[in-house]
């Protein structure tokens, strides 16, 4: 079966708690307490809205002098001391105290679990989750970072399971549809796969890591027109992309465009100084270029970054022999390519 490596973004999952705060005002309807700390509360959210949280936070804690059993002053108030000081810990208590005073808080649930998250504790965080899809089965967006948790843990079935019921309740749910495609790959069902990220990029044109799965897609497939199409959508978005650069290296060097070729892999360059695979593909291109000069510098740079290379010293070696026409120098690099392991037997008998 053929694994695909995750993408770069593949762990920057969860929402940041910074817009927790404006999705819970306005996802939820505000309490109609008749109370003075409702009257508190209500000018809290105008100022959440208006940005002025810290006038929010004293309100909130007005409605909570008058009233200290007001489980949404003690969830806004637990958002906005996150928001200011960046400290979950602060955060915490307070989502606790606002679940235990309404267990049926589905929202405050949830963000307690997100809070869990910062913090790496995936039981907590799960359990918390799993009590707000209890009370709000239709809570998709929950739904979601509940997948995601089962991802970060390992457990790969369950997470596939949620992003199913993801889609069923959200057909277009970018992160849903890609982490879902991901594994599917992972299986080598690549048929679905392909199916859920072209709905992806076609709903989302700009999602490059949706792009770029499908490029590994038509590339495992042979489809190499296909697959470079992909990559180049990928770059429309996200020039910094390597893995694409590489892959469009290799696309194009199959394509007899070295010119292209090398452009991709001088950007691998750039991007990952401390490739040292690049430097040496760079280098056999140029070679065949005939950038001699060039050449020799990005293989030197190869083997600098990776001398054990058995592959870096035996292209030196013979750069030199055949290109360079300097047998002792070549043999410098045979005698090291052989000490690590080579086998090649015209390079055995010429160092007899």
């Amino acid at each position: 079966m053929t694994t695909f490596s995750k993408p770069s973004s593949f762990h920057q999952w969860f929402r940041p708690l910074i817009g927790l705060i404006a999705f819970s005002v306005g996802f939820w309807p505000m309490a109609g307490l008749a109370h003075p700390a409702g009257d508190f509360y209500h000018k809290a959210i105008e100022a959440v809205q208006s940005n002025d949280i810290q006038q929010a936070e004293s309100l909130l804690q007005q409605a909570l002098t008058e009233f200290p059993s007001y489980a949404e002053a003690h969830h806004l108030l637990g958002l906005i001391q996150y928001q200011q000081t960046q400290d979950s810990n602060m955060a915490i208590p307070a989502l606790q105290e606002a679940v235990k005073l309404n267990p049926n808080f589905a929202q405050a649930h949830y963000d307690l679990g997100l809070l869990y998250l910062h913090h790496d504790q995936f039981g907590e965080a799960q359990a918390a989750i799993q009590r707000a899809l209890t009370l709000y089965p239709k809570f998709w967006e929950a739904r979601l970072t509940l997948a995601k948790t089962f991802d970060q843990t390992g457990a790969i079935d369950k997470a596939i399971q949620e992003y199913e019921t993801v889609l069923t309740q959200e057909p277009l749910a970018s992160e849903a549809l890609f982490h879902l495609a991901y594994h599917l790959m992972q299986k080598n069902q690549p048929e679905r796969a392909q199916e859920l990220l072209t709905l992806l990029t076609t709903h989302d044109s700009q999602h490059s890591e949706g792009w770029y799965l499908r490029g590994r897609l038509f590339e495992k497939d042979q489809q190499f027109d296909q697959a470079i199409e992909a990559y180049e959508q990928v770059l429309r978005t996200n020039q910094e992309h390597s893995d694409t650069h590489y892959n469009l290296g290799f696309l194009y060097q199959q394509k007899e465009q070295p010119d292209r070729a090398i452009e991709h892999f001088q950007r691998v360059t750039q991007l990952q100084p401390t490739d040292a695979e690049a430097y040496v593909n760079l280098g056999v291109l140029l070679v065949r270029e005939k950038q001699l000069d060039k050449a020799e510098e990005v293989y030197q740079k190869a083997l600098e970054l990776q001398p054990n290379s058995v592959e870096g010293q035996f292209n030196m070696g013979a750069f030199y022999e055949f290109h360079k026409e300097d047998l002792e120098q070549a043999k410098i690099h045979y005698k090291k390519y052989l000490g690590l392991g080579g086998t090649d037997g015209r390079i055995q008998e010429l160092m007899k």
